[in-house]
């Protein structure tokens, strides 16, 4: 028996069977493990069996993480649960395309998050398209459980069909070929430009793809955050969000720049003593508009490559990281050696760096901390050409 052949009901014993058995042995796989459970499956066949306990054990993985905690029952295969959007990803994804009443249209059904959360907003009809065979059921069979029946067409996400009144959704698989690249076009299933081609035709669209990425089209970036992640990146098209936009899920805080093209003032080097704290912007600000941010709250910056920001007064401590500015000086490992001493700085002491030549824990062999109680926090970086330590102590 093969398991696509399962009922939901059937699928969740099996899966029970299988997560009660694994954690008799705290979820440790060995081999005698594999085999004593494959042995409990007979009238599965070997294929099967394998893909069970590869559901078993990462949808346990799921539920070690808290925004999965709210999803239960919800099943995961290794591949669904690495690209999976978090729910509040999706609800937001969903929010900002402003499904109620339009047919919503994806490409690439995965673990059904988006697909459920696009049913809940009140879309008229759902046409979600996934390659995988297993991947498609398994949404099915997450959808029978929390009361809506999901069909995803078995095909490819390039051939969906779309209208200018249509809402398009698109998470493409992510390819792992070895190759370096400066872009992601024709590194993603289905390939980008067919995804945004689609977009670019309906009413309103979006595209996740790698926070990383950077490339420049017919459509506005948002980037999205949880914890001191930037987790997502989201194209949109024909929606409100302007580009740059950084949205912390988590803490419900959106920046979106009024002046996508200002610049902050760019102070010198020794000007950067006088000033109090040194900030270290969210990732997901890091990845918009931050130059923006930087202009818009009168927050300088000493070299405009680097994203460290300076200022004389603290600032949201949702986007930024604050360390209290010690003493700057040109990098010397003698003078860093002689301050770490003074101010009795421990092993735990932390090093940062932004455009400096050298590894934070090569420099770290190089320096003798004390077993004193206080811990510094060492950020190595570039003022134009010049190689510099702003010594710190985190606010």
């Amino acid at each position: 028996m093969n398991i696509l052949s399962l009922s939901p009901l059937q699928f969740s014993h099996y899966i029970t069977i299988a997560s009660e058995f694994l954690e008799q042995y705290a979820f440790t796989i060995t081999p005698s493990v594999i085999e004593r459970l494959r042995a409990q499956y007979s009238d599965l066949d070997q294929q099967s069996r394998s893909i069970i306990i590869d559901i078993a054990l990462h949808t346990h993985k799921a539920k070690q993480q808290e925004w999965y905690k709210e999803l239960s029952p919800w099943y995961f295969t290794e591949q669904t649960l690495m690209q999976s959007s978090e729910p509040a990803f999706a609800r937001h994804v969903i929010n900002t395309l402003d499904v109620k009443g339009h047919r919503f249209i994806e490409s690439c059904t995965g673990a059904g998050m988006h697909t459920i959360s696009a049913l809940q907003h009140g879309a008229s009809e759902i046409n979600t398209h996934e390659v995988d065979p297993l991947i498609g059921y398994l949404a099915s069979v997450n959808a029978s459980f929390h009361g809506y029946a999901l069909h995803p067409i078995l095909q490819d996400g390039a051939l969906a069909e779309i209208s200018s009144q249509d809402i398009f959704w698109a998470d493409p698989s992510r390819r792992k070929d070895g190759l370096t690249r400066k872009q992601m076009t024709g590194y993603y299933s289905p390939e980008l430009h067919i995804l945004i081609e689609k977009a670019k035709r309906s009413k309103r669209g979006g595209i996740k793809i790698a926070p990383g990425e950077r490339i420049e089209g017919e459509f506005t970036r948002e980037f999205l955050g949880i914890g001191r992640e930037c987790r997502e990146q989201i194209l949109w098209f024909h929606t409100e969000v302007i580009d740059g936009t950084a949205t912390l899920i988590d803490k419900d805080k959106r920046y979106q720049p009024t002046t996508i093209d200002a610049i902050p003032t760019m102070i010198s080097f020794n000007q950067i003593a006088k000033s109090a704290y040194i900030l270290e912007p969210h990732p997901a600000l890091i990845r918009g508009a931050l130059s923006a941010y930087y202009a818009e709250s009168s927050i300088s910056v000493f070299d405009r490559n680097i994203a460290y920001g300076i200022s004389k007064s603290r600032q949201d401590a949702d986007w930024f990281t604050h360390y209290h500015i010690l003493h700057c000086d040109t990098f010397s490992r003698k003078k860093l050696q002689a301050f770490i001493e003074a101010h009795q700085w421990n092993r735990t002491t932390e090093i940062k760096k932004r455009g400096f030549p050298m590894e934070p824990d090569d420099i770290r062999k190089q320096l003798r901390f004390t077993d004193g109680d206080q811990a510094g926090v060492i950020i190595l970086t570039r003022v134009n050409d010049k190689h510099v330590m702003i010594l710190c102590k985190r606010a």
